[in-house]
């Protein structure tokens, strides 16, 4: 029994579920996963410690949902200024990252940890005023949270920041007790008709350029699993990653479409130079948080040390036509 941490019939939900049909048949009904949505069993935010405990098998969501019991959990889900989803899926595959994520977990009863599939960017945010250069960012009444909170309230920026439920968002920017906010990426945000009290959707989304959908199972849950049904396991997580991100990317465009044509939407590219300044407040941040945590300060050296190979291949191979 697996519990997520999101709800139907969102993306991460429906693709989870083609996840459990593609294992199911490849082991010919020999591996059945009932996944349940939030609030089917259990809210998602007790999964962690249900599966920790013993209570269920297994949860599907986001490292970052804990950052609470796991201070770097960022590095492996969603940092600000970050990984998008092909360089955060090599970092974790071929430069070390799911071996430091396996190490932050080892004191938690998990027999497997993984990804399931790694998203597309989010909206950078929805507002009704113009931020276009770091000072008109001050005062503005912004709802976020986690890291991306704590880079927003730096003196430099200055934005008052508050936190809102996702689903007090409509209401609370049509009453204005909101000048802007994030969510989630445009094909999710299209449906909560953000549209319809916003002059600007801004991107890209350098808040959270990707986010990793974590697997976790309880290590006694893992141990009965006989092996071949644990490789069938871990192959179809693989397999499935690519298929629900280039779905995703489609969902996405066609959410853009939709926007570009309505008359009084407007997307907004935030401009380089404001991308490169939030960029220097991200990393004073992260610097900081290196010097007090020894473990996250390795991680995200080799996050860099692995952006630097990154940003080499693409010198020669980003075609321009």
């Amino acid at each position: 029994m697996q519990v997520a941490q999101w709800s139907d019939p969102m993306h991460n939900m429906k693709w989870l579920y083609k996840r459990n049909e593609m294992l199911e048949a490849a082991t010919n009904g020999r591996f059945i996963i009932e996944s349940h949505p939030t609030g089917a069993i259990m809210h998602g935010k007790e999964a962690f410690d249900a599966v920790n405990e013993g209570t269920i098998d297994a949860l599907n969501s986001t490292m970052h949902t804990w950052i609470g019991k796991i201070p770097s959990s960022p590095l492996f889900s969603a940092r600000p200024l970050g990984f998008t989803a092909t360089q955060m899926v090599a970092w974790l595959e071929h430069s070390g990252g799911l071996d430091y994520m396996y190490e932050v977990l080892e004191p938690f009863n998990f027999g497997y940890t993984g990804y399931t599939y790694v998203t597309t960017p989010e909206d950078l945010c929805w507002s009704n005023v113009r931020m276009d250069t770091l000072e008109s960012w001050k005062g503005v009444k912004f709802r976020t949270k986690g890291f991306w909170a704590d880079v927003l309230q730096d003196p430099r920026v200055g934005a008052s920041v508050t936190t809102i439920a996702g689903s007090e968002l409509y209401a609370a920017g049509e009453k204005g007790i909101l000048d802007a906010w994030e969510y989630s990426n445009a094909a999710t945000d299209i449906a909560l008709g953000f549209y319809e009290i916003c002059k600007y959707v801004y991107v890209p989304g350098i808040h959270q350029p990707s986010t990793v959908n974590w697997e976790a199972v309880n290590d006694k849950s893992w141990a009965a699993l006989p092996d071949d049904l644990k490789v069938a396991y871990d192959a179809v997580n693989h397999a499935i990653a690519p298929l629900a991100y280039t779905d995703l990317v489609i969902e996405d465009a066609k959410a853009f479409k939709a926007f570009a044509a309505m008359p009084d939407l407007e997307i907004v590219t935030m401009p380089d130079k404001l991308q490169a300044q939030f960029f220097e407040v991200a990393d004073d941040l992260y610097q900081k948080t290196c010097a007090a945590d020894p473990f996250f300060a390795k991680v995200y050296q080799s996050q860099l040390d692995f952006l630097e190979t990154w940003k080499l291949f693409e010198q020669y191979q980003s075609p321009k036509f």
